[in-house]
């Protein structure tokens, strides 16, 4: 139940008591500004191990409705009961007022497409991860409702929940007066009903609301994985604490959870909005999935990548289904990592209008399939494109890459210079350095909570290619446009440097665009392609 120390040579246990010599259930346990603490159990018994040089620090006993209490004469070798006095400064009076509330959920109410996780270690349960909400003053808490990430794996886990009036953006007195527990079985949408707690924001209205793993019983096969999802935030929402008694950390990031109110309102509030309320962040990470998500559902509409006039081409140890469409000068389309074809839903109309576009699926991707385990490299990428490009016995193309697909172009254009008419890159790199370290720490992350049974093969070339240099850049010499969006997951310095290697390349920069330009200014794009190409 508790986390010490590696060196621990000391046990302290005991019991921790009421006047009434009742245990006290899940009472907090430890030593100020350090990361030593505990939680009693639910008989109000506990167990820590210190080190020496900890043994005679002050221990601080921590519950809901009691006063806090710090013990430095503990004995080591026996149990000793600690009482705690019961708290009536926590005690609220409760007024039940007449007028008409109103009801209002505020937080995060949907799961974007990309989110991270925040793990939780079994084997300390002192340790709280949670967030702030801002809801009307005075405001009854109903429900409080997260999302536990759909890879976590156990049979049941028994969470602790710890409700806070927040100030200067830290969880600051408790506002509840006893223990909520909370368990459940399943993962995705959970909802903690908070309404026989009595529970009431404070004028700020600010309120924290943190989670701790008490108790759980593992999966029947397979390791135990719990973790919260959360989502990139320019705010910094995301609050860690490894025991009671330690100090409190913020991270980047809101999790994927709101609380459910009523509250009533004020002469101002009557004819308007809630005067406590502030807008709810709408940043450009979620804008983006936002559009990326409306874009997929659209490109569904569709019947690329997935014509009756699809083909496929057999290799060695893969499977490459490609489309083609309109006649002219070959365009060839490479998608990026995780897509296929029909993220060209937008591009192909207008395309294949002057030109015979063969739009591909990478190998494993969209409907192409990989049937070798090794890893995958943009040279083995190239080297499908060359075996394609073969195979139609056409003698140049031009190529036109999004992310993945650009350094697959780079790369294919390097190893074959007198067969690239023209490249068009969009959001490419020479190397991870290339991409915002956020991107690559969500990779990281991604990669250790998905290590079980999953293929994450796409994942680990993001994070360890390409690695194209500047004298592989000095063998292409066909015409080449590179293109970025302002807000690209490429850094745009990277994106400059790309162009300014290419002897015979050209930089455009879309304002207001993300990596996903494809998506966002379809007709922009479209145009400034085409223009290019007609040179």
């Amino acid at each position: 139940m508790g986390l010490g120390s590696a060196y621990a040579q000391r046990s302290m246990a005991g019991k921790v008591v009421n006047r009434a010599g009742e245990g006290i259930p899940y009472c907090a346990i430890g030593i100020r500004h350090t990361q030593i603490g505990t939680l009693a159990d639910e008989q109000g018994r506990f167990k820590l191990m210190l080190g020496d040089t900890l043994s005679q620090e002050t221990l601080v006993f921590s519950a809901v409705g009691y006063q806090d209490k710090s013990v430095s004469d503990l004995p080591a070798g026996r149990e000793a009961t600690v009482v705690l006095e019961s708290d009536s400064r926590n005690l609220r009076e409760v007024v039940v007022s007449a007028r008409k509330t109103s009801q209002k959920v505020v937080g995060e109410k949907s799961r974007p497409l990309l989110t991270f996780s925040r793990m939780f270690d079994h084997k300390v349960s002192a340790i709280e991860q949670g967030t702030i909400v801002r809801v009307p003053a005075s405001a009854w808490l109903n429900t409080f409702n997260f999302y536990i990430m759909p890879s976590s794996r156990y049979s049941q886990i028994t969470l602790k929940v710890n409700v806070y009036e927040a100030s200067g953006g830290l969880p600051g007195r408790p506002l509840q007066k006893d223990v909520i527990l909370y368990k459940t079985t399943t993962t995705g949408w959970q909802a903690i009903d908070l309404s026989s707690h009595h529970l009431r924001a404070g004028q700020s209205g600010k309120v924290a609301v943190t989670l701790q793993l008490i108790d759980l019983t593992g999966p029947a096969q397979g390791d135990f994985i719990f973790g919260l999802s959360a989502k990139k935030s320019l705010a910094t929402q995301l609050l860690f604490r490894y025991q009671s008694q330690a100090n409190w950390e913020k991270h980047s990031g809101t999790f994927i959870a709101n609380l459910a109110v009523s509250y009533t309102k004020d002469k101002a509030g009557d004819s308007g909005a809630d005067p406590t309320e502030t807008p709810e962040e709408t940043d450009l990470t979620t804008r983006t999935l936002t559009q990326v998500y409306l874009s997929r559902e659209k490109a569904k509409n569709t019947s690329y990548g997935r014509s009756a006039q699809g083909r496929y081409l057999d290799t060695e140890n893969a499977r490459l289904y490609y489309e083609e469409y309109g006649q002219g000068e070959p365009l060839v389309l490479l998608h990026g990592n995780g897509g296929s074809i029909a993220d060209f839903y937008e591009q192909i109309p207008a395309f294949s209008k002057n030109y015979r576009v063969i739009a591909v699926d990478t190998r494993g991707q969209g409907k192409s399939v990989d049937r070798s385990t090794a890893d995958y490299s943009y040279d083995t990428f190239a080297s499908d494109l060359a075996t394609l490009i073969t195979h139609l016995n056409l003698s140049k193309v031009t190529i036109l890459g999004w992310s993945d697909g650009g350094n697959t172009g780079l790369t294919y254009a390097r190893n074959h210079p007198d067969k690239v008419t023209k490249l068009i890159t969009i959001g490419a790199n020479l190397s991870p350095e290339g991409v915002q370290e956020e991107v690559l720490t969500t990779f990281k992350s991604q990669l250790k909570q998905d290590s079980v049974g999953r293929d994450n093969r796409l994942v680990r070339l993001m994070l360890t290619h390409p690695h194209l240099t500047a004298d592989d850049l000095e063998k292409i010499h066909s015409p080449v446009l590179v293109i970025a969006g302002q807000h690209d997951v490429i850094l745009e310095a990277h994106t400059r440097h790309i162009q300014k290697l290419i002897k015979n390349a050209r930089l455009t920069i879309f304002p207001n665009a993300s990596h996903y330009l494809p998506f966002e200014q379809p007709q922009e794009l479209n145009q400034v392609v085409l223009s290019f190409l007609k040179e």
